[in-house]
């Protein structure tokens, strides 16, 4: 597994303020991404996605990024665990040991068609969990990002005009 640098973290941060349009556009693809990104299955988020992106006025580029919170790595911890989440939302738990036998197989093949073949709880399961965890972590990934763009354009605003109104004085 990649580790996670400053510098690599300052990359994604650059790319995320540096977006064009306002900050609730890039704040509402951010959201999104996340929420598509758990709700789901890795394979047809983008597919999902980007027409959502479209219909609710919200940052493509940013919108596809925050899909990936659930990548080929990800998933293995994930899914089984928004699965056993959901299966308590559901009213049908199930034990952590069963999901995670279940999902061996799916997590294999990677492929919607073995996802269905778990049987309709353990699918409603997963969609339930992924709704829970898709909004845990849109809400918040909202407003953060709102506030990181909003502060990074007026600290570049503060800078440009200290730059300039020094210029003009002197």
């Amino acid at each position: 597994m990649k580790k996670i640098s400053k510098h690599s973290l300052a990359y994604y941060y650059f790319k995320l303020v540096k977006q064009s349009g306002n900050p609730e556009y890039i704040a509402r693809g951010v959201s999104l991404g996340f929420f598509v990104g758990l709700l789901i299955p890795f394979g047809a988020q983008i597919i999902v996605v980007l027409p959502l992106a479209i219909l609710f006025k919200a940052a493509k580029i940013p919108a596809v990024a925050c899909t990936f919170v659930t990548n080929h790595v990800t998933i293995f911890f994930i899914y089984p665990f928004q699965c056993w989440v959901g299966s308590y939302l559901i009213a049908r738990p199930l034990t952590m040991k069963a999901v995670e036998h279940m999902f061996k197989e799916v997590l294999e093949q990677k492929t919607l068609s073995s996802l269905f073949a778990l049987g309709k709880e353990v699918v409603i399961s997963f969609f339930a969990g992924g709704f829970l965890f898709g909004l845990l972590l849109a809400v918040p990934g909202y407003v953060i990002s709102l506030y990181l763009v909003k502060a990074y354009r007026r600290r570049k605003e503060e800078k440009k005009k200290r730059k300039y109104g020094t210029a003009k004085s002197g």
